[in-house]
């Protein structure tokens, strides 16, 4: 008996060491970073190799210089959303439905008002009017110049999405699935449909049309007019982005961390890209670049043509919301990071970047561009908007080689500002 016992136990040892060493020998074929079993923040382990832009990579690019001009700090609580420019001003909107409106050069105030209850998101203008939604779902609209009231009107149903103003027509998508048309001119709804979903993004231009996706899945393109529906493309997991007409094509994110291409005379698919996480924020075209900004702390640049990826630059904390795009570069705020982020395009080099340098504060409003200004807001409990001055700084030449031949410094670069 002994002896039975004795070598069944020798053949569990053998077997285990056998199994031991099969997985062992498993491991070594699999790649380093599933041996590290290390977390990834992206699904993509390898970096693209084909990107190769107009511009060369060593070339000098002039620094962004970020300058302080002024800080407003008199709201009692956080941004309700992105300011808007309107009337000459920066107006802003705080969560518990103050508004205000500042002077862009010196952020002296112009005008204040105030909603009678929170507000939902942020405000939206037509350039002579500022368009304001209540938590509860009622819609106010003042005159830009002095706040004074112009018309107001209740919702059927609290927004969803941010207001959209797209030619004399207000566009608002409420958490009932319902898009309302309303006149800016006297707040008189024009149109309204029902869609597919709750809409998760606000509505796009396109050539006498109006492009919304909604969270169950659905890019519909609507007459701008009547809201009648032209097509409706169902992607399958919900739109997380805007969508964005260029060209004779729409692009937009899905929540399968994907972007996708149609094309916009019938909403037939074109090409489907994989990304690395959810993205939010909406797709830029710089012919023949697309950059998609994503969860994952990553930009993608992809071939807008086919959605070949070329290349992801890192930045340091996630990417939720929409950049300034103002031609030749991007001014980027990385979501808890406390930075404005200037980069060039199209090859995305970092050229400046401005720290906020208040500890436990963050920008929490894409940035908006007046003259050679930028404003954005911040503030977890409190909002405040800062006002910069945004210059560029040319590089320095190189020094000229000694004639010795013995080694020299390498030459000073233009410094990204503060």
């Amino acid at each position: 008996m002994d002896r039975m016992t004795h070598a069944s136990c020798s053949r569990a040892r053998g077997a285990t060491g056998i199994a031991s060493l099969a997985i062992a020998f498993a491991l070594c074929l699999l790649p380093r970073p599933v041996q590290a079993v290390r977390p990834q923040r992206t699904v993509f382990q390898n970096q693209p190799v084909d990107w190769s832009p107009e511009t060369a990579k060593d070339n000098a690019l002039p620094s962004l210089v970020f300058q302080p001009a002024w800080t407003w700090n008199g709201f009692r609580a956080p941004l309700a959303g992105d300011p808007v420019l309107c009337s000459d001003s920066i107006v802003a909107t705080s969560r518990d439905g103050d508004m205000v409106a500042l002077v862009p050069a010196t952020g002296e105030v112009r005008w204040t008002s105030a909603l009678k209850e929170a507000a939902g998101f942020g405000p939206a203008t037509d350039g002579a009017l500022v368009f304001q939604a209540s938590a509860a779902g009622r819609l106010t609209a003042v005159q830009g110049s002095d706040g004074h009231p112009a018309w107001s009107i209740d919702l059927p149903a609290r927004m969803a999405v941010p207001l959209r103003v797209l030619g004399a027509r207000l566009l608002v998508g409420t958490i009932d699935g319902e898009l309302l048309s309303i006149e800016t001119a006297g707040g008189r709804i024009a149109a309204r449909c029902f869609l597919p979903g709750r809409p998760s993004a606000p509505p796009e231009p396109a050539p006498r049309s109006l492009l919304v996706g909604t969270d169950h899945g659905f890019v519909l393109a609507l007459d701008e007019g009547s809201l009648t529906t032209r097509w409706s493309h169902s992607a399958g997991p919900a739109v997380t982005s805007a969508a964005l007409f260029d060209r004779g094509r729409v692009y937009f994110a899905a929540a399968d961390r994907s972007l996708r291409c149609l094309r916009f005379r019938s909403g037939r698919q074109t090409w489907r890209a994989r990304l690395g996480a959810v993205s939010t924020a909406r797709p830029i075209v710089l012919k023949p670049y697309l950059y998609v900004l994503c969860y994952d702390d990553d930009i993608y640049v992809l071939n807008a043509r086919n959605g070949h990826q070329l290349t992801r630059v890192r930045l340091g904390h996630r990417l939720d919301s929409d950049p300034l795009n103002t031609g030749s570069h991007l001014m980027v705020v990385p979501f808890t990071e406390a930075s404005v982020v200037g980069l060039a395009l199209p090859r995305l080099q970092t050229v400046g970047r401005y720290a906020l340098e208040a500890p436990g504060e963050w920008f929490t409003t894409s940035p908006i561009r007046f003259e050679d200004r930028i404003a954005v807001g911040y503030g977890r409990n409190e909002g405040r908007i800062l006002a910069l001055t945004v210059s560029q700084k040319k590089p320095e030449p190189a020094a000229p080689e000694a004639s010795s031949g013995a080694a020299q410094p390498p030459p000073a670069s233009g410094a990204p500002g503060p």
